[in-house]
């Protein structure tokens, strides 16, 4: 297999997103696959949208994706917001243009998973594509959790959703990924591959975050961007929306 990308949660940060996809092209990766969450949180998210549909050839619903096709239901007050905001960009009026529509719809077809040989590609995880959240926490605290999960898999499951990266082995070796580049050797135990977010990391790294993979080896990259250019435009926004900026530059 060709050496792959893998991006998620790019939540409408178009300055992460750009420059994933310049160290992408520097690295000399041609294809790129989306995990989702294309929008929420973040300020342009037809922009991203736009990019994501131009260089990804394989991309899966998110579920702020799909919160945006229908309704935020459990989400907390700051993220349904902003839904409703990116609705209000993005909705189809009687003024759309076609390129509107074509966005809309593009979004609205996303699949919900995807397998590719013998690796299984879902937002957040085999049991809940758009929900359930797979964190190194996890590993200690709910192993019934894990063995349901690598039932489900043939060798690999890589997703996103949480914003942690992180490698699981199915004997549940836990890798926290740390630092400058990680990798992952891929032999043949089963792993559970997180490869984090793009537009709003969680782990206390503030830079973006992707995911390069052969049949051999996955490999973790940190980016860093401008945060504070997309830190000004949410402020913009208005000042209920502040902490949506604060926390890129945390990391958290």
């Amino acid at each position: 297999m060709a050496m792959k990308a893998l991006i998620s949660d790019i939540h409408g940060n178009l300055e992460a997103l750009e420059a994933v996809l310049r160290e992408i092209r520097h690295q000399g990766i041609d294809e790129i696959w989306c995990l989702g969450d294309i929008v929420g949180y973040g300020p342009e998210p037809i922009e991203c949208t736009d990019l994501v549909r131009r260089n990804c050839s394989l991309v899966l619903m998110g579920n702020h994706d799909w919160a945006l096709l229908n309704s935020p239901v459990g989400f907390n007050t700051l993220a349904a917001a902003m839904v409703y905001k990116t609705k209000e960009w993005m909705r189809i009026t009687d003024n759309s243009t076609e390129e509107d529509k074509e966005r809309w719809n593009f979004l609205s077809q996303l699949p919900l998973s995807a397998e590719v040989g013998d690796m299984l590609l879902v937002h957040a995880s085999p049991r809940a594509e758009l929900s359930e959240y797979i964190l190194p926490s996890d590993v200690a605290h709910d192993p019934d959790k894990f063995a349901e999960i690598f039932s489900m898999i043939d060798r690999v499951c890589v997703v996103g959703h949480s914003h942690v990266p992180c490698c699981i082995a199915e004997n549940l070796d836990l890798a926290v990924v740390r630092g400058e580049s990680f990798t992952v050797a891929l032999n043949d135990r089963k792993r559970i591959i997180n490869v984090g977010s793009v537009g709003q990391p969680r782990d206390g790294d503030n830079r973006a975050c992707f995911v390069t993979f052969n049949e051999d080896v996955a490999r973790y990259t940190r980016v860093p961007y401008n945060y504070r250019r997309t830190m000004d435009k949410i402020n913009k926004l208005g000042d209920e929306y502040q902490m949506l900026g604060y926390r890129l530059g945390l990391g958290r």
